[in-house]
């Protein structure tokens, strides 16, 4: 089987075909996870009756992990948005901070609503608040956009249930440590929730702005269900998840740990959130609560298909000698969890940077270096979760018209394309490299 100089130059076209493949020749990520999976197994010497065996147990494997997962959070995102628990959740953060101060409230807005729901649909969703707060604020319109946009951006990127965060952590092998990648995700993503705010505030607002047309809905034409009905289907799982992580490392009676393991694993405490939702749905809706599942399914259907791809491309490059040729380089001294870190992010910010989809580069990234993580060092649910969060930090550099969440900031504001680039591409650089420093400050002191 080839190995040394030869392999890493097998495995750099194979990246180089998917990149260029999708960005150039606008084919389907799935179509070219595959392709390239196969060109690799093929030039790298895998025994021709593996490839196939290889490849499927790569896909069985990453839908055994988080197949349920994934559609369990699709379903809790889709009853959120359409029921309007969301908007009944802005409300409530717009009344905690003010309309004094309408970037924060925004932006903080866009990180919570964001936990559970796609940032492309939950800027379509609140985008109808942007401008009666910019109205009634008098503040820039541009940075407001922003402010959401961002916000949105950072928990869709960095936390669970989105489908990048979770296929990544079931590539890294943190399927079942899900409470330590909410943790890491939270302690990365808060500053730079913050650093969004300031931005936006302080620097976008010199952006001359669209004019602000007069479009805006009756706020007493929504009806939205009660707040606490709102957030139970978001913070029930949460708080299920991180029990479960905390209850393994406290000692207990053998059946309270038990208890809260299987409430705390990922598909029952998502099936909880599920259930909760039901609340926000009236008893005259239940055919309409159908429709909505159906639609999440289909919605599901295309993220789970390209999961799998990763899952392939991954299986096929730990079957290749790669982890023997870093436990060499290891042994030798070239790598340190900086290092290895920074590698992480810069492979995250080629993908994006050259396909669009944070997701996608997520998943792809995380399928390169899941097979050299633990030779390099990272073993532990909280190197490994670091690890994941700097691959996610450099999947969102940089946003721009390869990237369909550009055209829906651009389009549903009503902001020029080069409005967007001079605004949200230039954020997403600023959010991408914030989010780095932090993960390397974290790293420095839990490594």
């Amino acid at each position: 089987m080839i190995t040394g100089l030869p392999l890493l130059l097998i495995i750099a076209a194979a990246i180089s075909f998917i990149v260029v493949a999708c960005s150039r020749f606008k084919w389907h990520l799935f179509l070219a996870l595959l392709t390239a999976s196969l060109f690799t197994g093929l030039t790298v010497g895998l025994p021709l009756k593996d490839i196939a065996s290889t490849a499927n147990e790569g896909f069985g494997n990453m839908m055994t992990h988080i197949g349920l997962v994934v559609v369990l959070g699709t379903l809790i995102g889709t009853v959120l948005e359409k029921s309007g628990a969301t908007l009944r959740i802005a409300d409530a953060i717009i009344g905690f901070f003010g309309k004094d101060k309408p970037v924060l409230a925004i932006t903080v807005i866009g990180a919570v609503v964001g936990i559970p729901i796609f940032c492309d649909s939950g800027f379509v969703i609140l985008n109808g608040l942007t401008k009666p707060l910019s109205k009634e604020s008098k503040k820039s319109y541009t940075a407001i956009v922003n402010g959401l946009a961002g916000g949105l951006y950072i928990t869709h990127t960095f936390l669970p249930p989105h489908p990048g965060s979770l296929a990544g952590a079931a590539n890294l092998g943190l399927g079942q440590h899900l409470g330590t990648v909410i943790l890491t995700g939270l302690l990365v993503s808060i500053p730079t929730t913050l650093l969004c705010w300031l931005f936006a505030s302080r620097v976008l607002n010199k952006i001359n702005n669209t004019e602000i047309k007069e479009e805006i809905k009756e706020k007493g034409m929504i009806q939205v269900p009660a707040l606490w009905k709102s957030i139970l289907p978001v913070i029930i799982p949460v708080l299920l998840i991180t029990t479960a992580s905390a209850a393994e490392l406290i000692v207990m009676s053998a059946t309270i740990k038990n208890t809260l393991l299987f409430f705390g694993s990922p598909v029952v405490a998502l099936l909880c959130g599920l259930l909760l939702s039901l609340l926000l749905v009236k008893r005259k809706e239940a055919t309409l609560f159908n429709k909505w599942m159906v639609e999440a399914i289909v919605h599901a259907g295309p993220i789970l298909i390209l999961v799998g791809a990763g899952g392939v491309f991954g299986n096929v490059l730990k079957k290749t000698p790669l982890a023997d040729l870093v436990q060499q380089w290891v042994n030798n001294g070239s790598f340190s969890p900086i290092t290895f870190l920074l590698i992480a992010y810069a492979i995250g910010s080629l993908l994006k940077t050259a396909q669009g989809s944070t997701t996608s580069a997520i998943i792809v990234a995380t399928s390169i270096l899941a097979p050299i993580a633990t030779i390099a060092g990272f073993i532990q649910p909280l190197s490994l979760s670091l690890l994941l969060s700097a691959t996610a930090a450099g999947a969102m550099m940089v946003s721009h018209t390869n990237d369909a969440y550009f055209w829906v900031i651009s389009q549903f504001s009503g902001l020029s394309m080069q409005e967007t680039y001079r605004s949200f591409s230039l954020l997403s650089i600023v959010l991408s490299i914030t989010s780095l420093l932090v993960i390397l400050l974290l790293a420095l002191v839990a490594l």
